[in-house]
């Protein structure tokens, strides 16, 4: 199977970047092995797909997480509604 990269170049330059910071691949004595890293990069278009999902949906949840919503403070219950127990 054949994997595509639907993102933007920069967008793989820091995938690229990221897996070689983490990369556990062993050489030597003509023995190579593959760390699960470079293995997903190469063979699992699902995890890209997502984890490019995953890297664009992130800056929006977390402008959303920390938005102010202008919504009024919650009172508690039994309390009347113009004290808010709050100065």
């Amino acid at each position: 199977m054949t994997v595509t990269w639907h993102g933007r170049t920069a967008e793989y330059q820091d995938l690229v970047n990221a897996v070689g910071r983490n990369c556990s691949c062993q050489y030597g004595l003509g023995v190579r092995t593959h760390c699960s890293a470079h293995r997903m990069i190469a063979d699992d278009q699902r995890a890209l797909d997502g984890l490019l999902f995953a890297r664009r949906m992130s800056e929006r949840l977390r402008r959303e997480e920390w938005a102010n919503t202008h919504e009024a403070p919650a009172i508690p219950s039994g309390m009347p509604s113009g004290l808010s127990g709050i100065r």
